[in-house]
């Protein structure tokens, strides 16, 4: 099952937490999530805040992972649907072609800002909204952004609503492809961060090392990386 999720740290755990998610790695990432298929993270940068998208053959793997960091912040999670998943219910029939999610976890490219982008259909055109999408060729999808890059878009099928991942080089573009949906939709626009870019931002700050090791110290030395993860986050509070 495909899962869309959204996290804010606490006000008071903000710098103990972001101090230590930038000490993780991609190996740590995934020994504190058995079950778990993390497709994409994105933060959002001085908020303290993000979206991310995952997969897991049951919810019970998402919650325990997510259970690692919950003393430290408000997480927000809801199933969701890729295109592909999309069309497929709104056309009651398999799509004509299908779109690629391997570029979901993509770094920015020279030039390029990745944004989160949300949008909503507006009252009374949730259904004309999604009839056009389903509809859609693959030449009339592929067009669509213009210049931008799009990474992945998710569906709340059931709200009108949804979620999508894309770069682009300058405002221009994104509001030039916000125009094309203008009459029947909302489009709203947030710059983000990859984990890896996040993780490079806050280690390079005045002072990370001794801010790390004040955390460190704080814990007792745990066999495993989940036992070391929860620790932390309860002696950040």
């Amino acid at each position: 099952m495909l899962y869309i999720g959204t996290w804010k740290i606490h006000e008071s755990a903000k710098e103990s937490c972001m101090t230590y998610f930038a000490s993780m790695t991609p190996e740590d990432d995934q020994n504190e999530s058995p079950g778990v298929t993390l497709h994409g993270r994105w933060s959002y940068a001085g908020t303290g805040s993000g979206t991310f998208v995952c997969s897991a053959n049951d919810y019970k793997s998402v919650a325990s992972w997510l259970y690692n960091w919950a003393p430290l912040a408000t997480i927000s999670i809801k199933p969701i649907c890729d295109d592909n998943t999309a069309r497929e219910i709104l056309l009651k029939k398999s799509p004509d072609y299908q779109v690629d999610y391997s570029h979901v976890s993509d770094e920015p490219q020279d030039g390029e800002t990745l944004f989160a982008i949300n949008y909503k259909f507006l009252p009374g055109h949730k259904a004309e909204g999604q009839k056009t999408f389903a509809e859609l060729t693959k030449e009339q999808d592929e067009a669509d952004p213009g210049t931008c890059r799009p990474l992945g878009r998710w569906h709340d099928i059931g709200t009108g609503s949804g979620f999508a991942i894309a770069a682009a080089t300058n405002e221009k573009d994104l509001y030039a492809w916000a125009a094309n949906w203008a009459p029947i939709c909302n489009c709203q626009f947030q710059p983000v961060l990859t984990d890896k870019q996040a993780r490079k931002i806050i280690t390079s700050k005045p002072g990370y090392e001794t801010k790390l090791q004040q955390v460190m110290t704080s814990m007792a030395p745990p066999p495993s990386i989940l036992q070391r993860i929860r620790s932390t986050l309860c002696s950040c509070l």
